[in-house]
């Protein structure tokens, strides 16, 4: 290993980073140091991209634990590897079990070395390993793309539809996940000011409201990781909300004259003192800094859960959960709109033989490309496709008259059939039958219903198959629509 190691080193102690860099050298292992002690100085390190990272287990407001958490989420590829000022036997490491590459003594420095290329072997064990990956990471991105598009429609019928809601229905509700933010509602400037810099300084994002009112506002709007406030009201009122049990509720006691069981019998999930006079004040703020963290975490995990609910997996377009959620809210958007929707549903012609004649993996093939040629020249963030069953699909046309849903169809059917696909077993020549059916409100009629849509573009659908598959039916309705 003839390359310099950049190193980065989490301690506080200045002799004991160049004590383990003497060591590594003395092994034959070059390295540049860069040392930190705060969490924003390791974040802005890691933008930098070391090639290895040391850390001392227990730092004074940043454990190891913490900057592992961290690296892990930013920078994973990289070997972590703990120090500690105690001797290996006197406790449980925080290695592997925790994603760690090792742990070493600060009193058996000379283990350094091995500990160092051990993980660097691992890590390129990992990389190869990766290469065989790569696909499905293809695919992953793909995914998030189809998800982007359809989450893009999915938007805008928030904002048409938004002011139907009027109840104090939580941003959790709303499927929107917990934000890693803190809310402070704190009387005292001087407290709330050094609350302020100790969060930021924790990288937890801040949000403060000077009053009661305010603060309840913004907790509806969404749910917060984290509440410090020195009102007992607040606390109460907060465990009344929807996304209140969703909020680690922490009553700061600014005037020493509440004690800790009525501050839990409130409601708040923590006490602690206003003044930093001890351990206790700082095993609380270092509590709320891990919060802060699963509720990134969470974020994360709830997001990605939404993409795979969003997206099929085969073929990238919308799944029929996503259909049958959002297609009603189309036909709600046309009504308050008065605008035209049209939808078309596809199936695959003698898709069956395909899987019977060349396996299920041709017919995946086939799924896909179909799938591709569907969506291929719609209008981004306004028309979506979405599979609904194992070969049909539906294409949903907001704003578009019936005739012109027909001459879309038209060209999709021409498309379909017009050049084969290629698969596996060779190229492929497959049709498709459409059905058509648009919705154009009209003022006094009664409010038309999703199933009313579906209904007569699946009899479109059919009537397509009946006549000989490979063609395109309309069938519009005008089955009322606004009330008066």
């Amino acid at each position: 290993m003839s390359n310099l190691i950049r190193m980065l080193i989490v301690e506080d102690d200045a002799r004991a980073a160049e004590l383990a860099r003497d060591v590594l050298e003395r092994a034959g292992l070059g390295c540049s140091v860069e040392r930190v002690e705060s969490e924003v100085e390791f974040r802005q390190a890691l933008v930098r991209s070391p090639d290895l990272i040391l850390s001392e287990s227990n730092l004074p407001g940043f454990d190891g634990l913490t900057a592992l958490t961290i690296a892990q989420n930013v920078r994973p590829s990289i070997p972590f590897i703990f120090l500690t000022g105690h001797s290996i036997s006197a406790g449980p490491a925080p290695t592997e079990d925790r994603g760690a590459a090792g742990f070493v003594s600060k009193s058996d420095l000379e283990a350094l070395p091995t500990v160092v290329r051990a993980a660097f072997d691992e890590r390129a064990h990992r990389a190869a390993a990766h290469q065989g990956n790569r696909r499905k990471s293809e695919l992953h991105a793909d995914a998030h793309g189809a998800a982007a598009y359809l989450l893009e429609r999915q938007a805008i019928l928030d904002r048409t539809l938004k002011d139907e809601d009027h109840s104090a229905m939580s941003s959790i509700l709303r499927r929107h996940p917990p934000m890693p933010v803190a809310l402070i509602t704190l009387e005292c400037q001087r407290t709330r000011e050094r609350f302020m810099k100790w969060l930021r300084n924790a990288n937890i994002d801040i949000e403060c409201a000077p009053t009661t009112t305010e603060a309840l506002a913004r907790l509806e709007a969404r749910t917060h990781a984290l509440l410090f406030t020195d009102r007992l009201e607040l606390v109460q009122a907060t465990r009344q909300l929807y996304a209140g049990s969703s909020t680690h509720v922490i009553f700061v006691d600014v005037n020493r004259d509440v004690s800790v069981r009525e501050a839990l019998r409130m409601g708040a999930s923590e006490w602690m003192p206003a003044e930093p006079d001890g351990e206790e004040f700082w095993a609380h703020l270092m509590t709320a800094r891990r919060i802060a963290s699963l509720s990134a975490a969470l974020q994360l995990a709830l997001t990605d859960n939404r993409i795979l609910s969003t997206v099929d997996e085969l073929t990238r377009c919308g799944s029929r959960r996503f259909f049958e959620n959002e297609f009603p809210r189309e036909v709600e958007r046309a009504v308050r709109l008065r605008r035209t929707l049209s939808l078309v549903m596809c199936d695959i012609d003698l898709f069956k033989s395909v899987n019977d004649s060349h396996g299920h993996e041709v017919g995946d093939e086939v799924l896909r490309e179909f799938a591709t040629r569907l969506t291929h020249g719609l209008r981004l963030g306004e028309d979506w496709v979405a599979r609904v069953g194992g070969e049909e699909f539906a294409i949903v046309l907001p704003e578009v008259p019936s005739h012109e849903a027909f001459d879309i169809a038209q060209r999709l059917c021409e498309r379909i059939w017009g050049t084969p696909c290629v698969t596996a077993a060779g190229p492929l020549t497959v049709t498709a039958s459409f059905g058509v059916s648009a919705l154009t409100p009209i003022r006094g009629h009664k409010r038309p219903q999703p199933r009313g849509l579906l209904q007569a573009a699946d009899a479109a659908l059919y009537a397509s198959k009946r006549a000989g598959r490979n063609r395109v039916t309309l069938m519009p309705i005008r089955e009322g629509a606004l009330p008066s």
